[in-house]
């Protein structure tokens, strides 16, 4: 849950540290008291852990508004997860007015920060228009440096971006290769996709066998579309033999 940086001195990090460790012990109402303080006290990540807290409903009663407020104050002091997370519940409308047009721009400044999660969310922001002028290229770039870093969906946005010609020129040897990415992170549609591109020949040579792997995985994940196709194989394969 916390993105516990580097460490820092000054007043509530005594607090933070007992809130850490409690928090890792399930101690939920402690942890809450301990990161609540050294909040107070001006402690930057005691104010994201605090704000989630709020979020989450542990150690305190749920209260999205509080959550906000305190996001808000670590955000402006350049807390890149709270940033996002600020920029997401403008985004969605929880403790705050719907508002697209400040949320990009917390979203983005924690993208431009190099926080995967942000970048992955930037890029579906240009892809749909939150806030952003609705861009296929701009959306693609973003996916691409989430994807890098090991954001697992941007993974497999990027597959389908290479597949299908959206926000760069169609690839299937780059499809082929971000699906198999993100499917092997487990990442189902991933799974299904890399099965169908196998079976298809798309950006690879024709390989049944691996076609059938991909799609068995996908369906023992709970791919529905993945299952029937398989089961279609199998029907197809058996009349065949």
């Amino acid at each position: 849950m916390f993105g516990f940086g580097r460490k820092r001195s000054g007043d509530g990090s005594k607090d933070y540290s007992e809130g850490k460790r409690a928090y890792d012990h399930k101690e939920y109402k402690s942890a809450f008291k301990s990161f609540l303080r050294a909040a107070e006290a001006g402690h930057v990540e005691a104010m994201y852990a605090t704000g989630m807290m709020y979020h989450d409903g542990l150690g305190t009663t749920e209260n999205r508004s509080k959550a906000v407020e305190w996001w808000g104050r670590a955000a402006d002091r350049g807390n890149f997860r709270a940033q996002y997370n600020l920029g997401l519940a403008y985004h969605l409308g929880e403790g705050v007015k719907r508002n697209d047009d400040y949320a990009y721009n917390l979203v983005l400044t924690s993208a431009e920060a190099g926080y995967p999660l942000a970048q992955y969310t930037v890029g579906t922001f240009c892809m749909n228009g939150y806030g952003a002028k609705k861009s296929e290229s701009e959306a693609f770039k973003w996916f691409l440096m989430a994807g890098d870093k090991g954001h697992i969906t941007a993974q497999y946005n990027l597959g389908v971006c290479y597949e299908e010609g959206v926000g760069t020129a169609q690839d299937y040897a780059q499809a082929l290769r971000w699906y198999e990415l993100a499917a092997k992170n487990g990442y189902a549609d991933a799974m299904y996709s890399l099965g169908v591109m196998y079976g298809d020949g798309k950006g690879t040579k024709n390989n049944e066998r691996e076609a059938a792997k991909w799609l068995k995985k996908a369906a023992e994940a709970g791919h529905q579309e993945a299952a029937e196709l398989l089961k279609t194989y199998t029907e197809l394969k058996n009349s065949d033999q």
